[in-house]
C-alpha cells in the first residue's frame, strides 16, 4: 500500500469515527430533550407549581409569621374543636413527605393510633401533648417534637393558640 492510499483510509476511518460520534450525540440529547418532556420527573408543589429540576422551597417569613395563611375553620371535627387554618409548602411526587405551616385557636384533638410520622416546630405559643398513657407534656415557642406513627393522645391548644412548622412522612396517606 502506498503512502498516498494509507493516508486516504486514514482519512476515510477519521471522518467514519467523527460521523459516528456525531451522530450519538445528537441521538443521546434528543432522547434526553424527548425523555425530558414526555417522561422525565417533575416536583409538585402544594401550590401546584411544577418544575423540571428540583429548587429550593422557601419557607417565607410573612407565613410563618401567621400572615397570608387561609381562612379558620374547624380542622378535622370528628376528632376534636380546633379552628385552624395554614400553609401547605410542599409535597413530594409520591405525596410521602410533607412541609407546611399551621395555627389554631385554642381547643383540642384526639389522636388514635396516628398514620404517619410528625415532626412539630412550635413558633409561636404553646401546644400540650399528653399521650393516652402518659403525663402532659407543653412544648413552647421555639421547641419541637416527633409524633411517632402509631402514637395516641391528645393535642391541646391553650389560650393564645399556637403557631408551627410541620413536617410529616406520611407514606402515601396524604389527608388521611
Amino acid at each position: 500500500m502506498t503512502h498516498k492510499s494509507h493516508e486516504g483510509v486514514s482519512r476515510y476511518a477519521r471522518a467514519i469515527r467523527i460521523f459516528g460520534f456525531v451522530s450519538w450525540s445528537s441521538l443521546m440529547l434528543i432522547i434526553g430533550i424527548v425523555s425530558d418532556t414526555y417522561v422525565g420527573t417533575t416536583k409538585a408543589y402544594a401550590d401546584g407549581h411544577v418544575m423540571n429540576s428540583p429548587a429550593i422551597v422557601r419557607l417565607d417569613k410573612t407565613r410563618l409569621g401567621g400572615q397570608n395563611l387561609s381562612d379558620f375553620a374547624p380542622y378535622e371535627p370528628g376528632r376534636g374543636n380546633l379552628i385552624a387554618r395554614g400553609h401547605d409548602y410542599y409535597y413530594s411526587d409520591d405525596e410521602n413527605l410533607g412541609i407546611g405551616v399551621w395555627e389554631s385557636k385554642p381547643g383540642e384533638m384526639t389522636y388514635k393510633d396516628l398514620g404517619y410520622d410528625e415532626l412539630m416546630i412550635v413558633l409561636d405559643g404553646s401546644l400540650v401533648m399528653t399521650s393516652s398513657d402518659g403525663e402532659p407534656e407543653v412544648f413552647g415557642s421555639g421547641e419541637g417534637l416527633v409524633l411517632p406513627q402509631g402514637w395516641s393522645g391528645t393535642l391541646a391548644v391553650p389560650e393564645g393558640g399556637v403557631r408551627k412548622i410541620w413536617v410529616s412522612y406520611m407514606g402515601g396517606k396524604k389527608g388521611k
